[in-house]
């Protein structure tokens, strides 16, 4: 599995949506994977989801949240309590405001610095009533940069972003028979886009001599960036592979 933040978020949302809770006595499937069962598991819960996502080795293992603050911090990858935070980042919790983390979750969504952060945290409670670092499941909460000592930030990765999609050329022929069609009108789009400004209405959907116009300056434009000396039936409006897939012309 990638190692990024939304991979991270996925892991950790799989059991605060369905209501992960303890059993006895701290009982659970966290401290049973690290293995450290019955004791407080809010950090062993953020190692598994870290395991479970293919962050492992960029958000550590640990059962010890002081010790987890000390790892982040000797990477380099330490922000304090003020700070902007981002999707993913570890924030650890200091309930009286001491030195030392007492509590940990991770950040559900990027935050302006001072600003409120919303997290996923295990062992705590849904409320302000129950025990904050010692509750019975994984709960979505609102923390206040009081109680917040500071976060630390994996080195996630990017995911890539999907190809953009392009209508493919349909052939000169397409046009000359004056089709009447969204891509048309995507066409027409992308010219306004580009700097076409000789539409009197539109663009599309009906292909017109309008379009033809509209493609003729756009085959100009193009041969003139590219130093292609482009001329006659090169810029005659009918569009040709070349200045179509120049174009872009999203696919609808």
């Amino acid at each position: 599995m990638a190692s990024t933040a939304d991979a991270m978020l996925a892991q950790a949302a799989k059991d605060a949506d369905a209501g992960y809770k303890e059993g006895k006595s701290n009982d659970t499937k966290f401290g049973r994977w690290y293995p450290m069962n019955y004791q407080p598991w809010c950090d062993m819960a953020v190692s598994k989801w870290a395991e479970d996502s293919g962050n492992a080795d960029i958000v550590g293992k640990f059962a010890y949240c002081p010790s987890h603050v000390n790892w982040f911090k000797a990477r380099g990858q330490w922000h304090d309590r003020g700070a902007a935070v981002r999707r993913g980042d570890i924030v650890f919790f200091s309930w009286d405001g001491g030195p030392l983390a007492d509590h940990v979750g991770v950040v559900t969504a990027d935050a302006a610095a001072g600003a409120d952060v919303h997290t996923i945290e295990g062992n705590t409670s849904s409320g302000n009533a129950g025990s904050q670092g010692n509750g019975d499941g994984v709960y979505r909460r609102t923390r206040g940069r009081g109680v917040i000592l500071g976060f630390g930030r994996p080195s996630y990765k990017v995911a890539p972003k999907p190809a953009a999609k392009y209508e493919p050329f349909p052939g000169v022929d397409y046009f000359k028979k004056n089709p009447r069609s969204s891509v048309i009108t995507r066409m027409g789009e992308r010219l306004v886009a580009e700097g076409y400004g000789g539409y009197a209405k539109g663009p599309g959907p009906q292909w017109t001599d309008a379009d033809r116009r509209a493609f003729a300056w756009w085959q100009k434009v193009y041969s003139a960036k590219n130093h292609l000396g482009w001329s006659g039936s090169d810029v005659d409006g009918w569009p040709g592979k070349a200045s179509w897939d120049a174009l872009k012309v999203p696919k609808g």
